[in-house]
């Protein structure tokens, strides 16, 4: 099963100040230094990766299957860290040219480089320890891919297929800064939604093309495959409009989301289930075909789209009800970890055989989460937690 967790978990939620709307009640929270929500989305994004990938590891119990099928939906869970990624890349650029007047692309990449580059290195250097000290091989491809940020393209092996998403992250910071900065969507919604809807337009049909598709159209196989940066820049462009729409936007958008929550919930949350019901659901024969697109072709876009208005929403309403629990610590520290749990995990979750060896405990159901966590510990605070003044030293 190809890996399904993204680089998203790695982004920081300290911003400066900034308040699109007044708040009217202690449960509406004001965006001040830190983005509230974020970090429990964080959390329980990883949580839906770990538990699917629960079902590869030794000793899964079958009887287990079903269930974790329908709880732990790692695909959903990569796409809500791209909502969230898209959506705080937007929101740290606007944070920037609001304080600066401009937003240095030198400064910009140089930050991602201090966040991504540490961790994903070292995980890379335990690879190649693999290959070298035990019989796990990758082949030459694998590794450029790794190397280049292009495995979503070049075959790799299980170890760090997961880090297909972390390319399609870095193709995303080629694009949109500079998008960002030459052609100001941020200053014309009307711009803004164009671009949003030429990249939903790509994916969609670009999903269509693939089901029609066969063996020998290898080329456009390669473009818009699963993994592809087209496949999932909707995820990513979502998130940017949400960012835009919140601190650009008109106030009547965060009027809708404070002021008609359970509304907003229904639609944000039908979103996200539409295309897991349109499955399941027997629906009428001449509704089939529409049933068809909505999920295959649109199913990615409307769960994106739906997620975003939660996200949004739990950001103004942080004190509300069930978005409470986004902020609840413990949760909120899984999100802390995220980035980490999601690059070593699947080390933990591969089999112990690729490595020469029998099934030993720490690869085993359920223990195998024991080294992950505790691999993802000594990355957060070993590695990522020391670099982080250096990374606000380049804002």
């Amino acid at each position: 099963m190809t890996s399904q967790l993204t680089g998203t978990a790695a982004y920081p939620s300290t911003l400066e100040a900034f308040t699109p709307a007044a708040a009217k009640s202690p449960a509406r929270a004001a965006l001040t230094s830190r983005l509230p929500s974020l970090d429990g989305w964080r959390g329980l994004s990883i949580l839906a990766v770990l538990g699917s990938h629960t079902k590869d590891v030794v000793g899964f119990p079958m009887e287990n299957m079903t269930f974790f099928n329908h709880a732990f939906d790692g695909h959903l869970g990569v796409r809500f860290f791209f909502v969230i990624s898209g959506f705080l890349i937007t929101w740290l650029m606007l944070m920037e040219e609001k304080r600066d007047g401009a937003v240095n692309l030198k400064r910009f990449y140089l930050r991602r480089a201090v966040r991504i580059l540490p961790v994903y290195l070292m995980f890379l250097g335990v690879v190649a320890a693999l290959q070298f000290f035990t019989p796990f091989h990758q082949s030459l491809a694998g590794w450029l891919g790794n190397l280049t940020f292009t495995t979503n393209y070049l075959h790799t092996t299980h170890v760090s297929d997961h880090l297909w998403s972390l390319a399609v992250e870095e193709q995303f910071y080629i694009l949109w800064p500079v998008a960002f900065v030459f052609f100001r969507p941020q200053m014309e919604l009307r711009k803004c939604f164009a671009i949003v809807a030429v990249m939903l337009s790509a994916a969609i049909m670009g999903r269509f093309i693939l089901t029609q598709t066969d063996d020998s159209s290898r080329l456009l196989q390669r473009v818009f495959h699963q993994w592809s940066f087209f496949n999932n820049a909707d995820s990513l462009a979502v998130g940017c409009l949400a960012a835009i729409l919140l601190g650009r936007g008109p106030q009547r958008f965060t009027a809708i989301l404070q002021n008609s929550v359970a509304p907003v919930i229904i639609i944000g949350a039908g979103l996200i289930v539409l295309p897991i019901a349109l499955h399941y659901l027997p629906l009428p024969a001449a509704m089939e075909s529409v049933a068809w697109f909505l999920e295959v072709c649109c199913g990615r876009s409307l769960q994106s789209i739906g997620f975003a208005l939660l996200m949004v929403q739990s950001v103004l309403l942080a004190g509300w009800g069930v978005y409470k629990i986004l902020n609840f610590r413990p949760l909120a520290q899984i999100g802390v970890l995220s980035y980490s749990l999601y690059i070593w995990q699947q080390v933990f979750c591969t089999h112990p055989d690729a490595f020469g060896l029998q099934n030993v405990w720490w690869m085993s159901y359920p223990m195998w989460l024991v080294p992950v966590i505790a691999a993802a510990c000594l990355s957060y605070y070993g590695l990522e937690r020391p670099l982080l003044q250096l990374r606000h030293r380049f804002r």
